[in-house]
């Protein structure tokens, strides 16, 4: 059986590294064989991402919305149904047989026109038991008995008929078959001649001979002149008689009232239509039924598996990460709000870059690596580290770019800095993407913040764009709920960075670093907002809360 895809997914407004990372380390696991890894990414692109993907030929990750668990993850196929004419016994049979209490009854074209319950099913079984008058086919007789026809004259055309068993003397037959339509009236007889032939000269609707009897040719050819259906049933007079009124066609019993859903309805919100329904009919655009769901498959656990790379954080996690099953995690970050059920793999280790680590992977497990990708995680690592310069480079990350730098047959000073060109323009970009692209939301003391970075040349373009930047960090503190909304504009060539800061006043008060304006602050030599700035605000957050 072919193992589930297992998604390898950067965070939410998806940097280089992000994207890089979750695409090579699919690529490495799909080679060493360990099952069908898919590279994903949890939001747009951001120019220099696009850069670093055109510049190797490398196609983007599949995006991904979200990963909520949804109706099509969890719902039956391959389910037991039946036709609007099926016999109710044979319904019955199939639920024994198949071990369910819930069946769809579909039309020809697969629609939904109603659904079976046991529950219903056995009040109705009972009804029927004591009931003389049953709604039915000749056909769903014969199919329910098994039994052989003699003489047809009902055809396929649903008819009302009163079931009554002839075990009376021939005087007290005749006497109630007086008393009503023998027409309409269908006589379980067993090998009694006199009631046979009687039967046929009123015209009753239907004669049944019970016990499997032979019928003499005389009665046969007397009920074709009188246009007398004559069938033989295997069982005896009693059962017979309990059969031949559960023949009624499926869409006679069944319940017209019943639940739809799409296929891409949140199981969330399903728990209470499935609790008070026996089941629901997952239906596609066109009214087709795709499969059902009953309340033990809203209790499975969630299908979709996940590799998250450069993040461990929920907050920083695709949509309905936490509904899902994280397998593994490779990080450079802190270890934020993560915890899991079961035992999983987690890299997390103090380098400049995602990338890094799973080139390591790659020489530890001594994998062949595709010119392309060693181009990508170049990137990656180079776009971290801005060429190697932040404070997060280590050793392992100058050593690990050598390494690609050889099998990607690239210059990393002449690449980085065409990486970093491609996006230095700030109002070329535009106050929303720039903002955007590299947001990061963090949690300390239970309150959130975020911090979004861009790399520039220079700050002149900042500064004319500062107030647009900041309507949209405003956006952002509002949509979001934080109480410090931020962005890190670093000046790659110099080394240092401006930080726009909008949020909570006893937050902004206690950042500790020159204020140039009343939002803009100054910070020199710091270009990593991880190792530098973060732990500043973390502090401040723990003083204020």
């Amino acid at each position: 059986m072919a193992k589930e895809a297992v998604y390898v997914i950067g965070h939410k407004n998806p940097d280089s590294d992000s994207v890089c990372s979750a695409i090579g380390l699919a690529e490495l696991k799909s080679a060493l064989g360990e099952g069908a890894f898919v590279p994903a990414r949890a939001g747009d692109l951001n120019p220099q991402t696009e850069f670093i993907l055109k510049y190797n030929n490398v196609e983007p990750p599949r995006y991904i919305s979200d990963v909520h668990p949804r109706a099509k993850d969890i719902m039956s196929t391959g389910v037991v149904t039946v036709t609007e004419q099926t016999p109710f016994h044979k319904v019955l049979e199939l639920m024994r047989e198949e071990q369910v209490r819930f069946m769809p009854v579909l039309d020809g074209d697969g629609r939904p026109k109603g659904v079976l319950t046991l529950m219903e099913l056995a009040k109705r079984y009972l009804e029927a038991e004591h009931s003389i008058e049953v709604t039915t086919s000749l056909g769903n007789i014969i199919a329910t008995l098994g039994a052989r026809v003699k003489n047809d004259t009902l055809g396929s055309k649903e008819i009302t008929l009163t079931v009554y068993i002839g075990a009376m003397s021939e005087e007290a037959f005749l006497y109630i078959l007086g008393q009503e339509d023998p027409g309409k009236c269908a006589l379980i007889v067993g090998d009694r001649a006199d009631i046979q032939k009687r039967a046929v000269e009123k015209g009753v609707g239907l004669l049944i001979i019970s016990g499997g009897f032979d019928v003499d040719e005389c009665v046969v050819k007397a009920a074709k002149e009188r246009g007398v259906s004559i069938i033989v049933s295997p069982f005896d007079s009693a059962t017979t008689s309990i059969l031949v009124r559960v023949s009624t066609p499926a869409y006679m019993v069944c319940e017209r009232s019943f639940e739809t859903v799409s296929p891409d309805d949140l199981v969330e919100s399903l728990k209470s239509k499935a609790a008070a329904a026996a089941g629901l009919i997952v239906l596609d655009g066109n009214g087709v039924m795709q499969g059902v769901i009953t309340k033990s498959d809203i209790l499975k656990p969630a299908g979709t598996n996940l590799v998250l790379v450069d993040h461990n954080e929920i907050s920083q996690a695709v949509d309905g990460a936490e509904k899902v099953n994280i397998v593994e995690v490779v990080d450079h970050h802190r270890i934020g709000n993560f915890n899991c059920t079961l035992p999983i793999s987690f890299i997390c280790e103090p380098v400049g870059s995602t990338s890094t680590l799973v080139s390591e992977l790659y020489r530890r497990k001594d994998a062949p690596i595709k010119k392309e990708v060693a181009g990508i995680l170049l990137g990656g690592v180079l776009s971290d580290t801005v060429i190697l310069r932040s404070p997060t480079t280590t050793e392992r990350d100058r050593e690990i770019v050598k390494w690609l730098e050889e099998r990607a047959g690239l210059d990393h000073n002449t690449y980085g800095a065409e990486i970093f060109g491609s996006t230095a323009s700030i109002s070329k970009r535009g106050p929303e993407a720039v903002v955007g692209s590299d947001f990061k939301v963090f949690e300390a003391k239970g309150k959130k913040f975020g911090i979004g970075q861009v790399e520039t040349i220079g700050f002149d373009e900042f500064h004319s764009e500062a107030q647009k930047l900041m309507d949209e960090l405003v956006k952002a503190r509002d949509k979001k709920e934080l109480k410090l909304s931020a962005l890190l504009v670093t000046d790659i060539t110099l080394g240092t960075s401006l930080l726009l800061a909008t949020g909570e006043k006893e937050v902004i008060c206690k950042l500790d670093y020159p204020r140039l304006k009343e939002s803009v602050f100054e910070l020199k030599n710091v270009i990593s907002r991880k190792k530098q700035l973060l732990p500043h605000v973390l502090s401040v957050f723990n003083e204020v809360y």
